[in-house]
């Protein structure tokens, strides 16, 4: 058996489709459905229930496709040892802008010191999945229920709606949660409405559909600088473009969590990465409280 085919297995149960997977792996779909067809051939076995909609996971599929998952996440533990055995590539999974404009910076540092050290970094929104390892070290704002991580509280990261000062000038007055659908909102793209934030500001809204939206916060707090209306954002980011915080009552706090998988707690570089972000939340703790409304 060829463990290229057994990628095939994981892409399938995952994506559900040929096409999909064919473009998760970078291959061609007559691909795809010749090696789906050789890793049955070579574990005598029917893997997938072929459908005009798509392919899905027999019984057997899904036992062999456990299996899988578990190998997948050993063979990418080995990928990431040097030749010593110890781990020097980390995959860290950032908050957008918090993670961009705040320990970055502080994770170069730590590369200068350490050459040997490689980091992949991911701002994105789209949540990490546990189950696969996508990620060694991961902070984020919603603490996580399942996966082999050990978790811990390292902070508070504070929201509030803000729009740029020439808006606040020339809007109608902002007083209420309900004088929102009066106003140009600023959100989250369609296919994002499962993030907190973007479930935040529909609650609060009513469903409210934003005149623009974007798949990112950065995008978002752009737009809100130059003036397209009122977008929820962290309260320090904001800040720091200078814009104008409306509904005070209406801001929250989140909690930040430190996420470190069990496989790497013997390792010093994950130590220390741990150390270099907990430090980098706790130097800039003052500027993620929340700020006052004009």
């Amino acid at each position: 058996m060829n463990w290229d085919d057994t990628k095939i297995l994981l892409a399938i149960g995952r994506t559900g489709g040929l096409t999909r997977t064919a473009k998760l792996l970078g291959v061609s779909v007559s691909t795809v459905h010749r090696r789906a067809a050789e890793l049955e051939h070579a574990l005598s076995a029917t893997l997938f229930a072929r459908r005009a909609d798509g392919y899905t996971l027999t019984d057997v599929g899904r036992r062999f496709f456990t299996m899988a998952e578990k190998a997948e996440e050993h063979l990418t533990a080995m990928e990431r040892q040097d030749f010593q055995g110890e781990q020097d590539v980390f995959r860290i999974a950032l908050p957008e802008l918090l993670g961009q404009q705040l320990i970055l910076p502080e994770l170069a540092k730590l590369q200068a010191d350490h050459p040997n050290l490689r980091l992949e970094i991911s701002t994105s929104v789209v949540p990490v999945e546990f189950h696969r390892r996508e990620a060694d070290i991961v902070l984020r704002l919603v603490r996580p229920e399942s996966g082999r991580y050990t978790t811990r509280r390292v902070g508070g990261l504070s929201f509030g709606l803000f729009c740029s000062s020439d808006y606040f000038a020339d809007a109608p007055p902002i007083t209420t949660a309900e004088s929102l659908n009066s106003h140009r909102l600023i959100g989250w793209d369609r296919n994002l409405q499962y993030i907190f934030l973007a479930q935040w500001m529909h609650d609060l809204t009513d469903g409210t559909v934003p005149s623009l939206s974007f798949d990112g916060l950065h995008s978002q707090l752009l737009a809100t600088q130059a003036g397209h209306g009122i977008a929820l954002l962290p309260s320090y980011a904001a800040e720091a473009f200078e814009l104008a915080q409306v509904l005070s009552e209406c801001a929250f706090e989140q909690d930040i969590w430190l996420m470190r998988h069990q496989d790497t707690e013997g390792s010093h570089f994950s130590e220390i990465i741990c150390r270099t972000i907990e430090r980098t939340l706790s130097k800039h703790a003052d500027r993620l409280k929340p700020t006052h409304s004009l």
